[in-house]
């Protein structure tokens, strides 16, 4: 779910369990909505320094890759190989 201070909105749901289907940069409602958690939560992890993001506009950008350490190590070992799973 899109808000005002984040303009993308999301087609179709993206799946904690398919990372090759995401996007090149995720937005914080995009985040949210994979770990289950309110994106208020997210942007605050974003304040704190824990997530890593950049800003384009208003909106925060958050590569694929800094999700990685936040999805359960028994979701991340069923995931496929690809460029998020560097240094695992």
């Amino acid at each position: 779910m899109a808000s005002a201070d984040d303009d993308a909105t999301v087609s179709a749901a993206l799946s904690i369990h398919d990372p090759q289907d995401w996007p090149v940069v995720l937005t914080t409602s995009q985040v949210a909505d994979l770990l289950l958690v309110d994106r208020q939560t997210i942007l605050a992890m974003i304040k704190r320094g824990d997530l890593p993001a950049s800003r384009v506009g208003k909106p925060y950008r958050i590569a694929p890759e800094d999700v990685w350490p936040l999805v359960p190590p028994g979701i991340r070992d069923r995931w496929p190989a690809g460029p998020w799973r560097d240094g695992d």
